[in-house]
């Protein structure tokens, strides 16, 4: 007679392979769904794209954009999430190493500073009685302390500086940098307003992209404005481009075609032709110049659903690297004969840029015209015949900038750690930093605030530690 299995092993039996059967649907599905994938709150995994050619829109922001306001996201994460993002730190860091020695205090809009263990440290702040300098500077402290504060893993120890000057520091941090290649060694950061820019027209970040969105929302592409819009301060200019505001009020003076004004502000209704950052977008055409360097807008009309027109960019911010311009000469296919090399007695030759443009407008999300905006009213007339093309382009910049998460305050974090990871791989701290440790930026914040001190003092002298 055959022998039968004892009740409780038979038991035991059934229970292993019914465990090793979960497992097994688990790591498959695992596998399956998870590779490379973020779990969020609730549970969900979603897939990303192992694209990292530049800018655009990754698998997971399609799927879930809710990651878009995730604080501690990993490194990996972030490069998966916003390809491209952190091109020109890649960049910097392949410039080699360099010896980091400690500046004069005194310098303008100069913030010195230590990374210990986690820890933000403030070691010297320039003197300022300037409100929207120490605006910045306390803008740009909060983003660097919330991207430490947030990280899932403690970042490299480091010293750095940054300036708020619209002209960069070599060894230091900043808004912009030329585009192209400079013996400075100037690494860009993100700009102030991504915290908050305190003005009746701006505000905090996230707040203008929900006024932004609504705007857009509510305004298909086509029944937009037909019309380029502009306001400034015509003397803004950069060095090499003295009449570049100059030349765009002129061209476009009288035109019906064009919403460009020198900005006046009505003392009594503190107004004038001032606009709210959002009412840009209700445009089709959103010009764009740059100021002593850069200019600050930028990345308010990137997230715009409209054609961006600007001269070719001479100097480049975080945002600036989103863009991929093309030539208006290239989209009318005028192909006209472009001088390169310029005097060629003097046997000069044109820097390289360091943003690319495109030759195919389907990849387009921003067109340059010529720096004296002779040719932007052919550009407009040949956008109006040409309405879908006009229409790929805008969709182009949003859905890039705006739909990537690029404006996102996860990206934001992102791109702080990477920049301190990067640094802190290159930068060989001199001994003139010695070992002070500086303030810690919770008591620093907390001076601020309660002492209302005219200006600063070049050195912090309440609360520093030795290391």
């Amino acid at each position: 007679m055959a022998r039968t299995m004892p009740r409780s092993l038979f038991r035991t039996a059934i229970l292993s392979f019914t465990v090793i059967a979960l497992c097994t649907v688990a790591v498959l599905f695992q596998e399956r769904d998870g590779r490379f994938g973020i779990r969020d709150v609730r549970g969900l995994v979603f897939q990303v794209p192992f694209s990292r050619s530049g800018p655009g829109i990754s698998q997971l922001a399609l799927e879930e954009k809710g990651s878009f306001d995730r604080l501690d996201l990993g490194e990996e994460q972030c490069r998966e999430i916003f390809p491209g993002l952190t091109k020109d730190l890649d960049d910097a860091v392949q410039r080699g190493t360099f010896v980091f020695e400690k500046s004069n205090p005194d310098y303008q809009g100069l913030v010195q500073g230590r990374i210990k263990d986690g820890k933000l440290y403030i070691l010297t702040t320039a003197p300022s009685n300037t409100i929207e300098i120490l605006h910045q500077r306390t803008a740009i402290l909060q983003q660097l302390h919330r991207a430490l504060l947030t990280s899932p893993t403690t970042l490299p120890n480091t010293h750095f500086a940054f300036v708020i000057n619209d002209s960069p520091k070599n060894n230091s941090w900043a808004f912009a940098r030329p585009n192209k290649e400079s013996s400075y060694n100037t690494w860009l950061m993100p700009h102030y307003g991504l915290w908050t820019w305190p003005a009746p027209t701006l505000g905090p970040i996230d707040t203008i992209l929900s006024r932004i969105s609504t705007l857009e929302s509510s305004t298909p592409f086509t029944q937009k404005y037909n019309k380029v819009i502009w306001r400034g301060t015509p003397w803004f200019n950069p060095a090499g481009q003295p009449n570049l505001r100059k030349d765009l009020l002129h061209v476009t003076a009288n035109k019906s075609w064009a919403d460009v004004a020198k900005l006046e502000r009505d003392r009594e209704s503190r107004k004038g032709n001032v606009l709210r950052i959002e009412a840009f977008c209700r445009y089709k055409y959103v010009v764009y110049t740059e100021g002593v360097t850069y200019s600050g807008r930028l990345m308010y009309h990137q997230a715009c659903e409209s054609v961006l027109l600007t001269p070719p960019l001479t100097w480049l911010t975080v945002s600036a690297r989103w863009m991929k311009p093309i030539a208006a000469e290239t989209l009318m296919g005028a192909h006209e004969q472009v001088e390169k090399n310029g005097d060629s007695s003097m046997g000069w030759k044109k820097p390289r840029e360091l943003l690319p443009t495109v030759s195919d407008w389907h990849d387009a999300n921003a067109i340059y015209v010529k720096p004296d905006f002779s040719n932007l009213e052919a550009v407009v007339e040949f956008l109006d015949s040409h309405p879908e093309i006009a229409q790929r382009v805008a969709r182009n910049q949003r859905e890039s900038v705006v739909g990537g998460g690029y404006l996102s305050s996860a990206a934001e974090v992102c791109y702080w750690r990477a920049l301190i990871r990067g640094w802190a791989s290159v930068a060989t701290i001199d001994r003139s930093w010695g070992i002070e440790l500086g303030e810690r930026f919770e008591d620093w914040i907390l001076r601020q605030v309660v002492e209302r001190r005219d200006g600063t003092r070049g050195k912090n002298d309440s609360g520093s530690h030795d290391s």
